[in-house]
């Protein structure tokens, strides 16, 4: 930590304030120059160190411009993180909880606020001093608002998915089930609203890093598989952000427009968005497409549980035609996704299936055949062998696209098979014994 600064100090760039006699003088010293009126702004702050006062004292900072004046040239990140990390000891001394929050909010706004257009020195500035805010509050409804700030500031390196973990700690934090298991330590005290605001910055994040991939070297064969991590991530987030929406009298112009844009990256990429997506049709902003994009939803729902036929027979009423254009939806990508989706569901229903019946399934020619199951097996929806003498294909495994009452009747089915097997390998372990010892 950089050494006491003498008073007055020549230039404020060369030193900054260690927790120590005098802290509050020395503090508001070096941020005096910053404001429109240092004698003022130190005069001001003197009244609220004399009273004890640490909300009018942090007030005072905020009004003054004293913190955007951290983010210019005269300060270094670590120096302006270090005057920065000195007010959380003063937040602390905010009798009312509510009012700490407030303020704490107030301070990451104005560091937030202060921002010069595109300047990369003074975001990472920026980032770094609301980090270390972040780093130093326990409350969990201010390190949610904390970490959406952090986000917005953050660079595009900095949150985009598919580097080697360690690599980028704050995208590392951004995969959906270590944030989730975070927020769980913090405590249950956040918001639906307070969630939203964060979902809304990851989501956000995501267009930023897809608009940079999109200018990146499309010859670069790891540019298609950061692509594909940051749409992932970017669907999983709206989806979330749509799930703090409860019922349908909560829901706004925003949970509208997050619907739409769910739904349609759900039927774009069904394959690879397969597990992320299960319980689209459940949310409430998502069933409140049925009044005001029909078409848009019956479209969803046969992606989500129907088979090649229902599609085909969306596609034959002309009416329905224009929603491909209207949401940018190429129908022979989604022709073959739902091809695929038709083979998964018919490997759910059977142990073996004939090349025959694929073939009508799919309105293919059996010579076809083997080519789709080989791409469904590529997609990571099923694992299965082919019998090429018997015409038949050996499902060793699939995913299931919807699981209800009949689902679970199927699954009893299977169960009590394999009960019945097992009875029949321990019946004859048993002979087989009883023999030997005879």
């Amino acid at each position: 930590m950089a050494a006491a600064i003498d008073s007055p100090p020549v230039h404020p760039s060369t030193t900054l304030v260690n927790v120590a006699e005098d802290a509050d003088a020395r503090l508001v010293r070096v941020l005096a120059p910053g404001t429109s009126d240092p004698a003022k702004f130190e005069a001001a702050c003197g009244t609220a160190v004399s009273n004890g006062d640490a909300a009018a004292l942090l007030g005072t900072m905020v009004s003054s411009g004293a913190i955007a004046g951290l983010l210019g040239d005269a300060y270094t990140v670590d120096e302006a993180v270090s005057a920065f990390s000195l007010l959380t000891v003063y937040l602390n001394r905010v009798g009312d909880g509510g009012s700490a929050r407030e303020l704490c909010k107030s301070l990451a706004d104005e560091v937030g606020r202060a921002a010069g257009g595109d300047d990369a020195k003074r975001k990472e500035k920026q980032s770094a001093m609301v980090a270390a805010l972040f780093n130093l509050r326990n409350d969990a409804a201010e390190k949610v608002e904390l970490l959406a700030k952090i986000i917005d500031l953050a660079d595009v390196s900095a949150v985009s998915p598919g580097q080697p973990k360690g690599v980028a700690v704050l995208a590392d934090l951004l995969e959906s089930n270590v944030l989730k298991s975070t927020m769980k330590l913090w405590g249950e005290t956040t918001t639906n609203t307070e969630l939203r605001s964060l979902y809304k910055s990851v989501t956000k994040a995501m267009e930023r890093v897809l608009a940079k991939l999109s200018k990146d070297d499309q010859e670069d064969k790891t540019i298609a598989l950061k692509i594909k991590k940051t749409e992932e991530r970017k669907q999983t987030y709206m989806l979330h952000f749509l799930e703090t929406y409860t019922d349908e009298s909560s829901l706004d112009s925003d949970a509208n427009t997050y619907a739409q844009e769910a739904a349609t990256g759900a039927i774009r990429d069904p394959i690879n968005l397969f597990s992320t997506q299960r319980g689209i049709l459940g949310l409430p902003a998502i069933s409140a497409l049925q009044k005001s994009q029909p078409d848009l939803y019956d479209l969803l729902k046969i992606f989500v549980s129907g088979k090649l036929q229902d599609y085909r027979d969306f596609t034959n009423m002309p009416d329905k035609m224009a929603v491909f254009s209207a949401y940018n939806l190429s129908e022979d990508d989604c022709t073959k996704n739902m091809s695929l989706l038709s083979l998964v569901s018919l490997a759910g229903e059977h142990e073996e299936i004939p090349y025959s019946e694929i073939a009508s399934t799919l309105s293919v020619e059996e010579d076809d055949v083997e080519k789709w199951v080989i791409a469904a097996v590529a997609s990571g929806l099923m694992e299965a062998k082919m019998d090429q003498l018997s015409k038949v294909v050996i499902v060793e495994r699939c995913a299931v696209r919807q699981f209800g009452t009949k689902e679970w009747s199927a699954l009893k089915i299977r169960l009590e098979k394999y009960k019945t097997n097992v009875k029949g390998v321990l019946d004859a372990l048993e002979k087989s014994s009883a023999l030997t010892e005879g």
